[in-house]
């Protein structure tokens, strides 16, 4: 029972949320530095369909092309097709593409040295949490105008997400000073109700 206690007392809940959202932004900024390739996969179980002729002799297999690399995604091609939606030049595209990566990177590192160097409370980390719940703001419009549903729906997600956060973190009190504040609190409702 005392090593569940000391453990609770050690592992903060706010230092795994920073610890999260750090590598969250960070990983999420490389992502864009780090495009995979699109090849094929010729495995037998990918095989999407096959052509017959009448005679039922075979004459093509469909096989998929999938994202290969250490991120797997291929963020390039996919910025340029939605800019392309709106008559956008593929500069504009991957010049956004990289600044957007070059912040979240940025983003990502402020918030593992907020998490090693800062405060909870600090305004270090409340302006973090305002710039990441900026961010899905903007990426939430930027999905209704290029009309990306499932792209929308995640990144509300995450803004709803990113919002509790930033209001636990405004209200966090951590381990034994909230001990102490319940343990107080308890005290004076025990005085009131006699």
């Amino acid at each position: 029972m005392k090593i569940i206690k000391y453990l609770n007392h050690k592992i903060s809940f706010y230092k795994i949320l920073l610890l999260f959202w750090g590598l969250f932004w960070l990983l999420n900024g490389m992502d864009k530095f780090f495009n995979g390739s699109f090849v094929p996969n010729p495995s037998s179980y990918a095989t999407k369909s096959i052509i017959y002729d009448m005679d039922g002799k075979k004459l093509y297999k469909v096989q998929p092309v999938e994202p290969y690399g250490w991120f797997g995604v291929n963020r390039d091609a996919k910025m340029v097709g939605y800019f392309k939606r709106l008559n956008l030049s593929k500069w504009l595209a991957l010049t956004s593409l990289y600044t957007i990566a070059t912040i979240e990177t940025i983003l990502g590192i402020s918030l593992l040295l907020v998490l090693l160097f800062g405060k909870i409370h600090s305004d270090w980390n409340r302006l973090n949490m305002k710039i990441i719940i900026g961010i899905f703001f903007a990426f939430s419009i930027f999905d209704i105008l290029f009309g990306d549903r499932m792209e929308l729906w995640e990144h509300g997600t995450f803004l709803i997400l990113a919002t509790i956060h930033y209001i636990y973190f405004l209200f966090a009190i951590p381990g034994e000073t909230f001990d102490t504040l319940r343990e107080n609190l308890y005290k004076k409702t025990k005085e009131i109700s006699k």
